[in-house]
């Protein structure tokens, strides 16, 4: 899953935890300095009124800001107006992020309620910022001439996005645009709560759980009616689908949890459908998918669509081959089996591997818990980028929250909190969320790691490759936090490019010299290096086939962007996957409900796709000169990660690889996806 970064409008564009008094008072010294006091606090563990009164004060300033900055007069300058922008983003952007973490993690219904009330409200001042008129003519006659290659090409970037949200228009378009933003933020944070509170309950006979591990039965023993019951949660269902030996239970639990949202959220994402296709009209443009990715990389829906034809032209000998081989394995199971369902697939693909590779999904996480694999991260960090991660002494929301600081030598480069684990009203999924913004001078970088995965017990190793996933992104907006203004960090970096560095950290999970220094069993004993070899031949079982999978969740991402919304949602995400997808749609579900991405990402669900493309050409560099090669990993921090969003995407690929992007690497691996038996 991606970072948490600014699902609100990006445009207007040491810590406390404990709410403070206003500092927007009379005879303060100046707005930065007001804002420098008011961020540093943050109201994690304040009761409901005051995330109230912390919302009000936000709003307060950031007012205060915007009539400042417009009110300017004389020559613009980057020094006057475009740092004064920067401070009136800083205080809306790092407001949103607050109220956005506790909606989504507040072990408490009322908090989350007072912070849910909130981001409308913030949502409308950073919409007054990107249709301010004064604004934007004040940023626009900033002198470009002598300008550093960084600070000009974020004002030409930051113009470019001031007319994409309408602030050329009349002002009845722009009043318009106002109270469309309005209620795509209300509908968006809706569908969001819809997902987010609906936890399930999926009862069971012990007996359909056979196959499940003895740890995973240890967790889930029958209640007081005799009955084992499941959340939706990937702790609950994750095992499931991939150890349940009774297909039927396979099918229950997927059914059941594809429905999660449903059917409040059918009628919410309609409307958010609406509203989006109805503000890409008003401002001119033919659907939501064009107006979403004219400042992209790919630039158009046209180029989406053929990105998805080719990738799945490349992908569907492979994933051909690998379906039959599924097919086999099933039917030697359960003779009645005719065709994979969406189901058996990890089922399935964890006997082939057995069979084929003689790797062993219940053997593997053994040697993997969370702790272990926390220390191991670090550790990984700390060898590949020179950084030490240390405790970081902190009131948090929840008991199972965590706390920690990153350094460079005695250096502090930012702090972050780990919130790992499931509990009641939590994100469901797994993301990084940005709390405050870096800026070098002025601010420490702060974020947050939101993920459900189980606080004991042994851990899949695909938990582990999302913990490091995951990281990557946290890593990357920690690094990028350190730039002139805060709007040149990763947070504002082209969505297409915004998961490259965390898939491209993946690759050390599969690396034995570094999962040899944390991963090891109950005695002790580290995992065997034919172990990992053994993985690492079976990594690819099916990998052809789950990145058809990923199209077809990209053409529902467009599709129903691209396009007046008056079809029917189930229809077309069944027609997608049917088309897409090697797996057919299931009956009964409707997985729409819970794809969080249709908010978020909108019609841009390709990013995991390209993204994935950018990561393995960067990897290349990797794979000649080692994996554990710190001057290389170095570099790669220097130039990728820590110039944020202050350079294009494709300037720092190709600065990094020392020539422009180049898609043969993936495209190679997609074809030769059917690895070869060692």
């Amino acid at each position: 899953m991606p970072s948490f970064i600014r699902l609100l409008p990006a445009l207007a564009a040491s810590l406390g935890t404990m709410f403070a008094g206003s500092v927007v008072a009379a005879g303060s010294p100046g707005l930065d300095q007001d804002a420098n006091a008011f961020l540093a606090t943050v109201p994690l563990t304040a009761p409901a009124e005051g995330i109230s009164r912390r919302c009000k004060q936000t709003l307060a300033l950031a007012k205060r800001a915007r009539k400042a900055l417009e009110a300017r007069k004389g020559p613009a300058a980057v020094e006057t107006d475009f740092a004064a922008f920067d401070t009136l983003n800083l205080v809306l952007d790092d407001g949103r992020s607050e109220m956005g973490l506790i909606a989504e993690t507040s072990p408490v219904k009322e908090v989350r309620a007072a912070a849910d009330a909130c981001l409308p409200k913030l949502s409308d001042a950073a919409t007054a910022v990107g249709l301010s008129r004064p604004i934007y003519d004040r940023l626009s006659a900033i002198p470009t001439a002598g300008l550093d290659a960084a600070t000009g090409y974020t004002l030409d970037k930051l113009l470019i996005s001031y007319r994409l949200s309408g602030v050329d228009k009349d002002l009845a378009t722009r009043r318009r645009v106002a109270v469309l933003q309005k209620q795509i933020t209300e509908t968006g944070l809706l569908f969001a709560k819809n997902i987010r509170e609906d936890k399930g309950d999926i009862a069971l006979q012990a007996a359909e759980l056979a196959g499940l591990p003895a740890d995973f039965l240890a967790l889930h023993k029958p209640g007081k009616d005799g009955l084992v019951h499941l959340t939706f949660d990937n702790p609950d269902t994750t095992p499931v689908a991939e150890f349940g030996s009774l297909r039927e239970t396979r099918r229950k639990v997927y059914t059941a949890s594809q429905n999660r949202g449903y059917p409040a959220n059918d009628a919410v994402l309609k409307r958010l459908l609406e509203q989006r296709y109805a503000l890409a009209q008003v401002l001119g443009r033919t659907d939501y998918a064009e107006l979403a990715t004219a400042d992209k990389m790919i630039g158009n829906p046209q180029r989406i669509a053929t990105l998805i034809e080719q990738v799945e032209a490349a992908a569907q000998p492979a994933a051909l081959a690998e379906l039959a081989e599924q097919l086999a394995v099933a039917k030697a199971v359960d003779p009645s089996i005719t065709r994979m369902e969406r189901y058996d697939r990890s089922y399935t693909l964890n006997l082939l591997r057995k069979q084929k590779y003689s790797v062993d999904a219940a053997e593997v996480r053994q040697y993997f818990t969370f702790d272990k694999a926390r220390r191991g991260i670090f550790g990984l960090v700390h060898d590949l980028f020179g950084s030490d991660i240390r405790p970081w002494n902190t009131p948090v929301w929840d008991p199972s929250v965590t706390a920690w600081e990153l350094y460079d030598g005695d250096r502090l480069l930012g702090r972050f909190y780990l919130d790992m684990h499931p509990r009641d009203g939590k994100y469901s999924h797994a993301a990084q969320f940005p709390l405050r913004t870096g800026v070098e001078g002025r601010q420490i970088p702060v974020a947050v790691l939101v993920c459900n995965l189980p606080a004991t017990g042994p851990l899949a190793h695909d938990d582990v490759v999302t913990f490091l996933h995951e990281f990557g992104h946290l890593l990357h907006s920690l690094y990028s936090g350190h730039n002139r203004f805060a709007i040149q960090t990763m947070n504002y970096l082209q969505w297409d490019f915004i998961e490259a560095p965390s898939q491209f950290l993946e690759e050390w999970a599969w690396d034995y010299d570094t999962l040899k220094t944390f991963a090891s069993n109950e005695a002790g004993v580290p995992i065997p290096a034919n172990l990992v070899t053994r993985m690492n031949a079976g990594r690819r079982v099916g990998e052809a086939a789950g990145w058809k999978q990923q199209l077809a969740y990209s053409a529902v991402s467009l599709n129903y962007y691209n396009r007046k919304p008056d079809f029917d949602l189930t229809r077309m995400y069944d027609d997608m996957m049917a088309r897409y997808s090697p797996y057919p749609p299931v009956a009964g579900t409707h997985p729409y409900a819970s794809f969080g991405h249709l908010d978020g990402y909108s019609a841009i669900y390709y990013t995991y796709v390209w993204s994935k493309a950018i990561a393995v050409d960067l990897f290349t560099k990797f794979k000649a000169a080692g994996m554990r090669n710190r001057t290389l990993a170095m570099q790669y921090r220097r130039q990728v990660l820590e110039p944020g969003s202050s350079r294009d995407a494709n300037a720092l690929i190709e600065t990094f690889l020392g020539r422009p992007l180049s898609l043969k690497s993936w495209s190679d691996e997609l074809l030769g996806a059917q690895a070869p038996p060692r």
